[in-house]
């Protein structure tokens, strides 16, 4: 288990979801959320965002401990290099 997936879990069972509740919320298989908690996969930013949005969480720190940047810095990134061209 990693931590985005421990943080996963957690998460899950503060909120009273099982996993195949979950993973209906979010359009996903409940193997796939078990496979991400377990750490046997690591989800894409868009299916972070979603998760976190189901689970009522701070996006930018589950899209850190999935080891992706905060959308804030994203979107500076996108602005300034919007405003080079």
């Amino acid at each position: 288990m990693n931590d985005f997936g421990k943080h996963l879990h957690l998460l899950r069972k503060q909120a009273q979801m099982s996993l195949r509740y979950l993973a209906e919320r979010v359009n996903l298989s409940y193997s796939f959320i078990d496979s991400l908690e377990k750490g046997i996969y690591m989800p894409t930013r868009e299916v972070v965002c979603t998760l976190a949005e189901e689970l009522e969480t701070d996006v930018d720190e589950l899209l850190d401990l999935a080891s992706y940047m905060p959308n804030e810095t994203v979107k500076k990134i996108y602005a300034f290099s919007n405003d080079r061209d």
